[in-house]
């Protein structure tokens, strides 16, 4: 390919990129209210055949393109545009103002263009890249950020080579302003884009991406949080942790594949994949009432869990990463031992259900006084590994010991009291009533191993004049796990054993590549906490019992059916994300002592202990060496040993001292005696340069004196020759290489090797002398 299409080709893949970077997260932008901007998601494309157009067009027909007068009235005509957008949706003046660089670049690549323009484009692609970095609500942007600079490198190397040409008269294009001056056509640079060359820019580009990403690992760090994106906006919660959930909501929640949070698990300090799924606990439900569990006001009470009495090697280590989210709540496996996360204070321990609770960013606040969103957060929380035993939360108050507590967990509505404890009493009759654990345990086992209820995520009504739940557990049998966790709670309350529904995220998408967890919303899932009671020693924590009645085969088959990538695509695909969120996005101050300092550390300890070890064994066999008691003790197999010793180290230092010395001297004698023959072999060279530029020939800075004599003995052709008629076009190669040889490699030079030289310079001056006159 030649340069021109070349150039032009890249300069609008450039700007479909910065397209793409500025209305990536156009679906976010719908979610929380855009109208007009729901369009944002066509712009990549239009931009892409706007580049087709314009350069089979504008950029290959000369007199095609808009007049100056056209151009302007578009411009106009944009800010039009961008003002309708702001009136339909005043929430997203940035968005419109990047849209307004949009249509100034479709302008301004439909304009006759000269390198200024060139430059316009590049500028304008760069202002959109940081509005859309601006206004990005995931880590999709940052893979396009790097094709993006890596491109950026290529456009601008081949934009100085465009410009230079067009100012030494060099047409590259039937748009170039500037008439041709030389041979050649529209090719300014013939043999340019070989293989060479492009290794060449591999190589610059390579070298630039390492460069920054020693830059990027050796910067400290803050240990500051990151704040929220300024002008950021709550998208519509839809990832099941609100703190008021509808029945029949979760199948909207199942059918979405966006990424919520990642995790790292750790178990004595290595990374592991547990065998089964994990529950992810978010927030509690503890009150229903027409169709919707709600969140009791009342539970405000935070803090931070006590001290934990668990073995560290006990304890599964969770580094999360949370995406930016509208809502308090975070997550993590249950019970929590510890929490971790700078700045101090930032999660809480909610005392009356044990949620982990966000404090929000009194700083975050939008001139419209709309709500913000909470920005990425990573955190560290240790949970106890309770195996087969019911897990206890320390720092959980025991509700149940008030009046107030039992009610709150054990209220029904009055018209759903008789029939579900019609229910739950044909599972649990047999039991005894004071066996709380044996009689949830059955409960559960009724919706989830009878095969009386499937799963699905596909919800209906069968009778909609009754309870959602009791149309579930009378009729249609059939539902997601929300519709089993109301069930199975209201069941519970029927039998007076108080519990609560959970809602948060079971398992998640593991990756063998990077080795840890990536959770999304289709993972999100609810099961219910039964109250059984309380610990017997003075801290008197409450006992609840984890339930599940959701049939967990059923449900795993409907989930794994949700993604929409190939199992073997989404590991790559997910080990590129976790490199980008947890070692780039997410690279703080603690990740950069776990990645780079404290194995440097380690290993600058280690090799101290190393010398230490190494030190300590040369003294104590130096000093065994010399350990001789008495005179006669040296006459023995020990004394034979160090004297034989002590004379081959003395002959070896003498005869390493005697050829040091002789090095030496002949470095200095060798120094002397060339003294001449360095300065003869320069002023060759240097009589050579003045011969040559007498004739015509000058040698640049940047050419070196071996490619000045191989253009010169070109050059030279067959004009120069002695008196004899012999060519003499080899004597500029000659005369730089006798310079290289004592310059640069310090070897002799004979006097009759320099005598000669002056004799081939002799003769080239006089072959010269005629042409030159």
């Amino acid at each position: 390919m030649s340069f021109a299409p070349l150039y032009r080709i890249s300069m609008y893949l450039l700007m479909f990129l910065a397209a793409l970077i500025l209305n990536i997260d156009s679906d976010a932008a719908i979610r929380v209210g855009g109208s007009f901007v729901r369009y944002a998601r066509l712009y990549p494309i239009v931009m892409a055949l706007a580049g087709v157009v314009a350069y089979l067009t504008v950029d290959r027909r000369r007199g095609f393109g808009l007049g100056p007068g056209t151009a302007n009235l578009l411009g106009v005509a944009s800010l039009i545009l961008v003002y309708l957008e702001y009136r339909l949706d005043p929430n997203q003046l940035v968005i419109a103002c990047g849209h307004w660089l949009y249509y100034l670049t479709l302008v301004k690549m439909f304009r006759p263009k000269a390198p200024e323009d060139d430059w316009y484009l590049i500028v304008l692609g760069l202002m959109q890249v940081l509005v859309g970095c601006f206004l990005s609500q995931g880590d999709r942007v940052g893979l396009l950020l790097v094709a993006w600079a890596i491109l950026a490198i290529w456009v601008l190397s081949l934009f100085y080579l465009q410009r230079e040409a067009m100012r030494a008269g060099v047409e590259t294009g039937p748009s170039s302003p500037t008439p041709a001056a030389v041979s050649g056509g529209d090719e300014p640079y013939p043999g340019l884009f070989g293989l060479s060359f492009f290794v060449a820019t591999a190589r610059a580009v390579a070298m630039t991406l390492l460069l920054g990403l020693f830059i990027f690992l050796i910067m400290p760090r803050s240990a500051s949080r990151a704040q929220p994106p300024r002008g950021s906006l709550a998208p519509r919660n839809l990832t099941g942790f609100s703190e008021q959930v509808t029945l029949g909501q979760m199948g909207e929640i199942l059918e979405n594949d966006a990424v919520v949070f990642t995790a790292e698990l750790r178990l004595d300090g290595r990374r592991y994949e547990p065998q089964e799924e994990l529950l992810w606990r978010g927030v509690t439900l503890s009150r229903y009432e027409q169709s919707r569990w709600s969140r009791d006001r009342d539970d405000v009470q935070v803090g931070s869990p006590p001290a934990s009495r668990v073995r560290p090697e006990d304890l599964i280590e969770q580094h999360i990463h949370m995406e930016e989210t509208s809502e308090r709540v975070l997550f993590a496996l249950r019970p929590i031992a510890e929490i971790r996360v700078l700045p101090e204070g930032l999660i809480s321990l909610n005392a009356s259900d044990g949620t982990l609770i966000r404090e929000p960013d009194r700083r975050a606040r939008r001139l419209t006084g709309g709500p913000r969103n909470l920005g990425p957060l990573d955190y560290v929380v240790f949970s106890e590994r309770t195996g087969d035993d019911i897990p206890v939360q320390p720092g959980e108050n025991d509700l149940l010991a008030y009046s107030y507590g039992v009610r709150k967990y054990t209220s029904l509505p009055p018209d759903l009291v008789g029939p579900l404890r019609e229910i739950s009493d044909r599972w649990v009759a047999h039991l005894p009533p004071d066996d709380l654990v044996a009689r949830a345990r059955a409960l559960e086992s009724y919706l989830r191993d009878s095969g009386e209820f499937h799963y699905t995520i596909q919800m209906g009504r069968d009778d909609p004049t009754i309870d959602p739940n009791l149309d579930f557990l009378l009729n249609r049998r059939r539902g997601h796990c929300e519709y089993f966790a109301s069930s199975l709670a209201l069941l519970l309350r029927s039998q007076g054993i108080p519990s609560r529904v959970v809602n948060g995220f079971k398992g998640g998408d593991w990756n063998d590549l990077a080795q840890m967890f990536t959770i999304r919303q289709r993972h999100a899932h609810s099961w219910v906490e039964a109250y059984v009671g309380h610990t017997a020693d003075r801290d008197r924590l409450p006992i609840w019992v984890t339930l599940d009645p959701t049939p967990p085969a059923e449900r795993r088959l409907q989930v794994a059916q949700v993604s929409r990538m190939p199992q073997s695509i989404r590991q790559v695909a997910d080990f590129i994300r976790y490199i980008w969120v947890f070692y780039i996005a997410g690279f703080n101050s603690d990740r950069q002592e776990q990645l780079l300092y404290q194995p440097i550390r380690a290993l600058v300890k280690e090799a101290r202990e190393g010398f230490r070890i190494m030190r300590a064994a040369l003294v104590n066999a130096f000093r065994w060496m010399t350990d001789f008691p008495s005179p006669t003790a040296f006459f023995s197999v020990k004394g034979f040993i160090v004297s034989s010793l002590v004379m081959l180290l003395t002959v070896a230092a003498s005869v390493l001292s005697r050829r040091l010395w002789r090095l030496m001297t002949r470095r200095l004698r060798q120094g002397d005696d060339l003294a001449d023959d360095s300065s003869g072999a320069l002023a060759a060279y240097v009589r050579l340069v003045k011969v040559l530029d007498a004739y015509g020939l000058q040698r640049p800075a940047t050419e070196t004196p071996r490619e000045f004599a191989r253009r010169a003995s070109v050059l030279l052709g067959t004009q120069a020759r002695d008196g004899d008629g012999r060519p003499l076009t080899d004597v500029p190669s000659r005369v730089v290489e006798a310079f290289y040889r004592v310059r640069y490699g310090a070897l002799p030079l004979a006097s009759e090797a320099i005598a000669e030289l002056d004799a081939q310079l002799d003769a080239l001056e006089a072959g010269l002398r005629p042409a030159a006159g």
